[in-house]
């Protein structure tokens, strides 16, 4: 049985009570949600935090008293914890249950707190700073590129910023997507539907790592006569920063992004996003940590938010869909990002994969392991892969033509334990229709 919409929920986040930012208060609070954990270890398989926690309550010092964990335990939990999600889906204690138990906000909370107390190293700041990175790394994209597969320079990288030698990284785009759209936006030959209009927000991953994604959208959207715009002032969707600790910085993200979104909201267009976790945040994170009117205006864009291919799912249960394909895609491997089971929409994906004619094998073996930027420090590198083998192995088995995901980061950690390179459902779709998408370096 498949989750939908609003079957998953949360509660507001108290950032601007004291109690929130209080040491002693988080450290009650950890002990409360993980002795509740600990008494039904339904997550037992979900993650490497789990199980060491398990291991520290079985222990004879602390006997499953969850006030005789160290500081150091309480702590490990937070140090692993890659916010996934899973087990959040998993829980049957989370809101509106009276345990109120979620595991991934309270942690987000611990690292805001240990910010705020301690400061941010520079390997921290620096994965977490896509707004500031991706224009630099752009302009230079030729030097960026080779440097990050250059093997002295990976050495040094892992030596000075603890960003694991062996790790793939994003390639980086001189020509972003957004440069595409401005000059290439108004070519459009088509007259589209009246009723039909998106806003795209890209994402910044797409913008500088993966433009070919956003044109294969814009393309798809095309086809189907939608008229497709692209929000200007958009920026990254708040969750690198949200992840790190630094609570400030995502609070303007998510401020700026809804004050972007709001007015093309209110003039009827739809919100359509390429990347999962960006659709998360959009669709359910703003409104938990935004206040009053800026709370209500998030709640009223995360309604008209859509993953890309819930979007066009919706139109095929419309009978909107153009379903003129003329390539056969063959046999697609799947793997379902966590953060877009999170959004609790059913898997809408691979529904959309049939449709095109593609042969899916789907490969169900939990989370990729990278997880925002924790696959990429040197000491969660190797632990990375491990979470992975499932996936890895499913991948390599399938004998599939190609692979697909919806997220690109998941995508790189395929490619990492399989050496294959992953496509983006969009442009499974694309190919289908016959469409060829280039992309300039």
């Amino acid at each position: 049985m498949s989750l939908e919409q609003g079957d998953l929920i949360s509660i507001p986040v108290e950032w601007d009570k004291d109690e929130y930012w209080d040491a002693g208060a988080l450290d009650k609070e950890l002990r409360r949600q993980y002795d509740v954990c600990n008494s039904c270890r339904l997550c037992f398989n979900l993650c490497p935090g789990f199980p060491n926690l398990f291991e520290h309550f079985d222990s004879e010092e602390v006997d499953t008293d969850p006030d005789k964990l160290t500081g150091g335990q309480v702590r490990e939990f937070v140090d692993l914890c890659y916010n996934c999600k899973l087990c959040f889906i998993k829980c049957p204690y989370t809101p509106p249950h009276k345990f109120l138990i979620d595991i991934p906000k309270v942690v987000m909370r611990a690292r805001a707190i240990e910010v705020r107390e301690e400061g941010l190293e520079i390997r921290d700041r620096l994965l977490s700073s896509p707004d500031e990175i991706g224009p630099l790394a752009g302009k230079a994209a030729p030097l960026v590129n080779f440097a990050n597969r250059n093997r002295l320079n990976r050495t040094i990288m892992e030596k000075t910023l603890g960003i694991h030698r062996d790790k793939i990284l994003p390639s980086f785009h001189a020509k972003t997507f957004e440069r595409w759209f401005r000059e290439n936006a108004s070519e459009a030959t088509f007259t589209p539907r009246s009723d039909l209009k998106v806003a795209l927000f890209h994402t910044c991953i797409v913008n500088y790592n993966e433009p070919r994604i956003g044109r294969a959208a814009v393309a798809v959207l095309h086809k189907n006569e939608i008229e497709v715009a692209s929000p200007a002032e958009q920026r990254c969707c708040g969750m690198p920063y949200l992840d790190s600790g630094r609570i400030d910085a995502a609070l303007e993200h998510f401020r700026d992004n809804i004050r972007t979104l709001l007015p093309y909201v209110e003039k009827g267009y739809d919100i359509v996003i390429p990347e999962p976790t960006c659709g998360m945040m959009l669709k359910k994170e703003y409104a938990d940590y935004l206040q009053g009117e800026e709370r209500e205006q998030a709640l009223k864009v995360a309604a008209c938010v859509y993953d890309l291919s819930e979007y066009l799912i919706k139109l095929n249960s419309e009978g909107k869909l153009n379903r003129e394909f003329t390539v056969k895609p063959g046999r697609i491997a799947y793997h379902q990002p966590c953060h877009l089971k999170y959004q609790a929409i059913g898997n809408r994906t691979l529904d959309l994969l049939n449709i095109a004619g593609a042969e899916v094998i789907f490969i169900d073996k939990g989370c990729s392991g990278h997880d925002g930027t924790w696959a990429m420090k040197k000491e969660y590198f190797p632990l990375a892969q491990k979470v992975a083998r499932g996936l890895h192995r499913g991948v390599s088995e399938s004998n599939a033509d190609q692979v697909a995901t919806d997220c690109s980061l998941a995508g790189l950690q395929i490619e990492q334990g399989t050496g294959r390179q992953t496509v983006h459902p969009i442009e499974i779709l694309a190919q289908a229709y016959g469409i060829e998408v280039e992309v300039e370096s």
